[in-house]
């Protein structure tokens, strides 16, 4: 049924001729895959040996846009982001790199993510909060997380990599801080050797 989408509209055509395409959608699907394992390099050419004329405009556009994170936490059970939306929220981190990942979202769920893209959009009625490893007051996941008044905190770095998918945290969209709060449940887990899933190691 999703094969159609790995196909041109003359793929498409030949299909409905009576070709079979499966091997063609299959080879497209792998290609994707890979592709998408592929990390962009930051900047493309050589950047100019003195940096080049500063353009406040564009520079304060991209703080906005991208954002400029204060100092990591020295806590290693909080981390610390930019405030773009504010409130406070405490749920269950679910972890999404990739859309095809949101179905383990339940309402009131802590969205953790890299960035969203207006393709998303759709999950923030859902969770309780969110947390970006990237952005900017003017991100997607800020601005969509204000109009529909959840806690949000972006630029947090590695908030994918440090959050463990089903961590207990506290999102402060005001302070831009995120604290997972699974430490309360440690002592008990230590004795029988565990390690909390919520920490980082």
């Amino acid at each position: 049924m999703h094969d159609v989408f790995m196909l041109t509209r003359s793929g498409i055509r030949e299909g409905m001729d009576g070709r079979d395409q499966r091997a063609l959608a299959a080879r497209r699907r792998a290609e994707l895959a890979h592709w998408a394992t592929i990390v962009p390099p930051a900047a493309v050419g050589e950047p100019p040996v003195d940096g080049g004329p500063v353009d406040p405009l564009g520079e304060a556009l991209g703080e906005l846009y991208f954002g400029v994170p204060p100092a990591p936490s020295r806590e290693r059970h909080v981390l610390t982001g930019i405030g773009a939306s504010r409130g406070v929220a405490r749920g269950r981190a679910r972890v999404v790199r990739r859309l095809e990942e949101a179905g383990k979202i339940e309402p009131g769920d802590v969205l953790v993510c890299e960035m969203t893209v207006p393709a998303w959009t759709p999950l923030f009625s859902l969770v309780g909060a969110v947390v970006a490893d990237t952005g900017g007051m003017l991100s997607h996941s800020a601005v969509v997380a204000r109009e529909y008044g959840l806690p949000c905190v972006v630029s947090t770095r590695n908030g994918t990599s440090t959050i463990a998918d089903g961590a207990l945290v506290t999102v402060d969209g005001g302070q831009g801080v995120v604290r997972i709060e699974a430490r309360e449940h440690l002592d008990d887990r230590r004795a029988e050797g565990d390690r909390d899933p919520g920490l980082p190691r």
